[in-house]
């Protein structure tokens, strides 16, 4: 896809090739990328811990990654019982049939840890990884970002969708995907709920940790650009292929429209809760950015 300003050479693929997963993420970035897929999202050392902790007790395909609300609750319950026995402190925020939170302590250090009913249907297998034990794909993680960014109101998700435009596949690719994942939305109606949603103040951008700080004016003006062209792709795309991936030669691609017989479509599947938070699911996407040789 080519943008008005620059030529990206092709930043949205997604090569095949053998591993664990089955997939590996490969983008190829020129030296003119944008200032803000730069901004790294530090994890405290207490998310670390536990996070390792956690990934040493659980099976990825299994216990990790579901849908069913009782088993949401049997692993958070499962999981903070673990945590306690290895020290932690744990206080119960919400215990709710939907959503399981607790605020996890040790020493001077807390956070917070939340476990959700979310769709165990993906595009590609979990990968392992050796901070966060297990990774969903970076498509699995742009298309669950885009979910989250339309459902809720939080600065941080602003900053990781244009990270995800510029590093992983164009925004209209993941949100056309997205909604094979969310029965009952259409693209465009996705990209209005988050145009609706980013109405945010630079006070608001002040609460997002990251490094450098995020840069108000700039990320909101590169928010509206890429919310352009992603409406401006699945405007011209045939409702019937909502909810799949385009494949070329292996890679996953955003099409050109016109030629849409030239592609292999790519459906999710059901296989497959973990533990996570704003500040984990963001820095999945750090990771993946700054080591895509190793997903």
């Amino acid at each position: 896809m080519e943008q008005q300003t620059r030529r990206q050479p092709h930043p949205e693929e997604l090569s095949r090739s053998p591993g664990p997963s089955g997939w590996k993420g490969i983008w190829r970035l020129d030296a003119s990328r944008s200032r803000l897929s730069r901004l790294a999202v530090p994890l405290s050392n207490i998310q670390v811990d536990i996070l390792r902790l956690l990934a040493s007790h659980r099976d990825p395909e299994i216990d990790v990654f579901h849908d069913r609300e009782e088993r949401v609750q049997e692993a958070a319950e499962h999981d903070a019982a673990f945590l306690s026995e290895q020290g932690y402190t744990l206080r119960w925020l919400r215990r709710e049939p939907l959503i399981f939170t607790v605020l996890a302590s040790r020493a001077d250090e807390q956070t917070k840890l939340e476990w959700l009913v979310d769709s165990d249907f993906r595009f590609f297998p979990v990968v392992p990884d050796e901070t966060f034990g297990y990774v969903l794909h970076p498509v699995d993680l742009a298309t669950n970002k885009v979910a989250a960014a339309y459902g809720r109101r939080e600065p941080r998700d602003v900053v990781d969708l244009v990270t995800i435009h510029e590093q992983i596949l164009p925004l209209g690719t993941v949100v056309w995907a997205s909604v094979g994942k969310t029965l009952g939305f259409t693209p465009e109606g996705v990209i209005a709920e988050i145009r609706r949603n980013a109405r945010y103040t630079e006070a608001d951008f002040r609460r997002v940790d990251s490094d450098p700080p995020v840069d108000p004016a700039a990320t909101m003006i590169r928010l509206r650009e890429v919310l352009a062209e992603a409406e401006a792709f699945v405007l011209s795309m045939p409702t019937s292929l909502a909810g799949l991936l385009f494949l070329r030669l292996g890679h996953v691609v955003q099409p050109d429209p016109a030629r849409l017989p030239e592609y292999q479509t790519h459906s999710g599947k059901r296989r497959g809760q973990w533990p996570t938070s704003l500040e984990i699911s963001s820095a999945m996407l750090d990771r993946y950015y700054r080591h895509p040789d190793s997903v």
